[in-house]
């Protein structure tokens, strides 16, 4: 199907192609013209609209720029965000998240097999109700086997998605409560080895606002302070963090 789409003010696209993949998923291709006449080939990727992804989905949108070529864009879905933390750089959830969306260069070659300078920017296309950001503790080294990544990641209650780290096409459409997030519950991983160990979850209830660490069939009570701040001997680590966001949650 080819349909054509004028946009006001900012831009206008064409749709150039719309389909759905065999997974069931929707996909569909479109050249988005900007500013100053600039174009950009944006392709969509999704999935079907259920339940979970209702609460949990969100979209990536990965801007790529490389000499001598269109700039080309692809929208992807996401249920939990990764986030590297092996950078020098990152030590709390804040500097993960700017890293995501910090412009890096890569590696292509053009159809000659010459290098070319290509930049590739990530940046949030939508916002879920339920953020989940996966922090990326298991790494490949350089024999082939695996890893854990022990460092410390500070984190906070309240979690603010700044406008700098959303797509040009949402920054201006989304309000103060549909980027600041609560903290709701996190994940810890128990272990030095990336190939065993033990979960724990630290979980807000709603009703009462205390936090309730569970460990298999025990649960108990912990303050909150707790939950933000690990020992510096301890082998455990918050892997998953769980924010839910303002315009969503109950006030308790």
């Amino acid at each position: 199907m080819v349909a054509a789409q004028t946009a006001v003010g900012q831009g206008r696209e064409r749709e150039r192609e719309d389909g759905e993949d065999g997974e069931g998923g929707e996909e569909g291709e479109w050249e988005q013209v900007g500013p100053k006449n600039k174009s950009t080939v944006t392709r969509q990727m999704g999935f079907r609209e259920s339940v979970v992804s209702e609460v949990f989905g969100g979209e990536v949108r990965c801007v790529l720029q490389r000499q001598g070529a269109k700039e080309s864009a692809t929208v992807e879905p996401f249920f939990s965000l990764q986030l590297d933390i092996q950078s020098g750089e990152v030590w709390s959830l804040q500097d993960a998240l700017v890293c995501l969306a910090t412009r890096e260069a890569v590696q292509m070659n053009s159809g000659t097999q010459n290098e070319v300078d290509a930049h590739r920017r990530q940046s949030l296309a939508r916002l879920p109700m339920v953020l989940v950001l996966h922090l990326k503790r298991f790494l490949f080294d350089k024999t082939g086997g695996s890893q854990k990544l022990m460092k410390q990641v500070s984190y906070k209650i309240d979690l603010e998605v700044v406008r700098d780290l959303l797509a040009p096409s949402i920054r201006g459409k989304v309000t103060n409560d549909q980027r600041t997030y609560k903290l709701w519950a996190v994940v810890y991983h128990h272990g030095k080895s990336a190939v065993g160990g033990h979960y724990t979850c630290d979980v807000r209830h709603t009703g009462s606002g205390v936090w309730l660490r569970m460990d298999d069939s025990i649960v108990k009570s912990v303050p909150e302070e707790a939950v933000l701040k690990q020992p510096q001997t301890s082998n455990k680590v918050a892997y998953l963090l769980f924010y839910r966001r303002a315009d969503c949650a109950r006030t308790s």
